[in-house]
């Protein structure tokens, strides 16, 4: 028994021995680094601190990373962009191109650069602030004139706003005029100009031997229409004595028993015809001249 102790404690010892010491994980170089950055990047292309995180890494490196051909493809491309663009078209195209080839060279100062030149020429200073400050990352020796160049699109984001109103004002105003010119802004003048007037018209009836006045009152987009007989001075405060008609037009239309009427506003306002139409083939008109 003690022999087979003995020989199970050497084979232990020996196997200890005789296995393989586990190395310790070696650091990543900051190529592989770069490359795991840039392979998250291009899964999520608008992680802003990422990139800045590479461009820093970028900077830092003994060596700079080389520029893969596709980057150079798509860089080549946008600067032809750029030179041939005759309208915001052949700048979106630069815009595309720049993007795809920082996409796969992120740190790649130059295209930064160019990329903020084709967005300033597109007119988006927004962005090519962002692509500025990226460019500034890298400490370049014309950094004063980029930050500098971040001043000027500053200018021209907020001379660009103050042009936008300008053209909102000027569109509203055209709008209005045209409004205004139109059939329906004629009109809608017309009953602001008439607004709280009365129109009356006198009807004699000769079996009372007496006078009817009818009236017109005009309030707020709606004909008040009644009657204050010869032999009464009260009622017309009384809404129950009135006809209300919506006002539709310069002619409205009320239906009547046996028949309909309509009701046409002059082009200056100073009276209201009314021209009823009966199923007999009669027909009447009483002008509701304005009372100033």
């Amino acid at each position: 028994m003690r022999r087979l102790r003995a020989s199970y404690s050497c084979l232990i010892i020996v196997t200890a021995i005789l296995s393989p010491i586990s190395a310790p994980a070696q650091p990543a170089t900051p190529q592989q680094t770069l490359r795991q950055y840039v392979a998250d990047l291009q899964n999520n292309p608008n992680d802003a601190a990422l990139r800045r995180k590479i461009i820093t890494l970028a900077q830092t490196m003994k060596t700079p990373p080389a520029i893969p051909p596709a980057a150079h493809q798509d860089y080549v491309m946008a600067v032809t962009f750029v030179e041939s663009a005759k309208d915001n078209t052949g700048y979106e195209h630069a815009i595309d191109h720049f993007k795809s080839a920082l996409l796969a060279a992120p740190w790649w100062m130059d295209a930064y650069k160019k990329l903020a030149i084709a967005q300033k020429a597109a007119g988006h200073y927004d962005d090519a602030i962002a692509t500025l400050n990226l460019y500034l990352l890298a400490k370049s020796a014309d950094a004063s004139d980029a930050q500098d160049e971040i001043y000027k699109l500053m200018a021209l984001k907020q001379a660009a706003a103050d042009q936008q109103v300008k053209d909102a004002e000027r569109q509203r105003e055209e709008q209005q005029r045209a409004y205004e010119a139109s059939p329906e802004g004629r009109f809608q003048a017309l009953l602001k100009k008439i607004d709280g007037r009365r129109y009356s018209w006198d009807f004699h009836q000769p079996r009372v031997g007496g006078t009817d006045r009818r009236y017109i009152d005009v309030k707020g987009g709606v004909f008040l229409i009644g009657i204050k007989s010869w032999g009464r001075s009260d009622g017309w405060n009384d809404e129950n004595c009135c006809t209300r008609l919506e006002i539709a037009g310069r002619e409205t239309t009320q239906r009547l028993s046996d028949g309909y009427a309509v009701y046409t506003v002059s082009d200056d306002g100073e009276r209201i015809t009314k021209t009823s139409h009966y199923q007999s083939g009669q027909v009447l008109e009483e002008v509701f001249n304005w009372e100033r």
